[in-house]
Formats: structure tokens, C-alpha cells, sequence
């Protein structure tokens, strides 16, 4: 009796850490999403200064908020958004357009890709 009260017990411990894990993904997710796209209207201003700003802050927010998802997802896609959001910061630096908006999408298509992979459907069980 002891063993099914402690088993439940920690079955519903797990699933409510993953059920916050999830949630916290997701709005990192929404966030990193949101950023990009007010790095991109900065860019198609032609406003440097603020683009390399808010993209030097979506580097440090990725880092800040990556403890739970670098555990929760794998770690390639979350290595892949640091990478990314690295490689925006420098060419936003030097004034190369073409490559920065080329790495704005990669960072949104990472960060849908990531949120996908976690909502359960059929497709991802199997």
C-alpha cells in the first residue's frame, strides 16, 4: 500500500513539473517570436542602432530562459536557437540586411518548430 501511495504520488509530482515545463516552453516560445518580429520592422526602418539593441536582449533572453527548455527539448534545436540569435546580432552589427533577415527566420521557424514538437497529437506519439 505504501509502494501505490508513493508510485502516485510521484507520478502526479512528474506531471505537474511537466505540465509546467510545457507552459514554459511554449511562452519562450511566443516570446522569441514576438522579438523577432519587432526586430524585423526595426530593420525595415533602417534603424540599426535599435535592431542590434533588441537583438543583443533576444540572446540574453534565450540564454536566461533556456534552463527549462535545454532540459525539456533536445538540446541541438535549443543550441541551434542561441547559434542563431548570435549570428543575427553580428550581422545586424555589420549592416548586412539580407543575412539578418535570413537568420529572423530561421530563429521563428526554430521556435514554432520547438513549440510543435511538444503539443500531443498522434503525429508526435508515434
Amino acid at each position: 500500500m505504501k509502494n501505490t501511495i508513493l508510485s502516485i504520488g510521484l507520478f502526479i509530482i512528474l506531471f505537474i513539473c511537466l505540465f509546467f515545463a510545457d507552459k514554459s516552453l511554449v511562452s519562450t516560445c511566443n516570446e522569441i517570436y514576438v522579438k523577432c518580429e519587432e526586430i524585423e520592422i526595426s530593420l525595415n526602418t533602417k534603424d540599426n542602432d535599435k535592431a542590434y539593441t533588441q537583438s543583443v536582449a533576444l540572446l540574453r533572453f534565450i540564454e536566461k530562459e533556456g534552463c527549462i527548455a535545454s532540459i525539456y527539448v533536445n538540446h541541438v534545436d535549443y543550441d541551434c536557437l542561441i547559434n542563431e540569435s548570435l549570428r543575427l546580432s553580428i550581422y545586424i552589427k555589420e549592416k548586412d540586411y539580407g543575412e539578418a533577415l535570413s537568420s529572423l527566420h530561421v530563429l521563428r521557424y526554430g521556435a514554432r518548430n520547438m513549440k510543435d514538437i511538444q503539443k500531443t497529437n498522434l503525429k508526435n506519439l508515434l
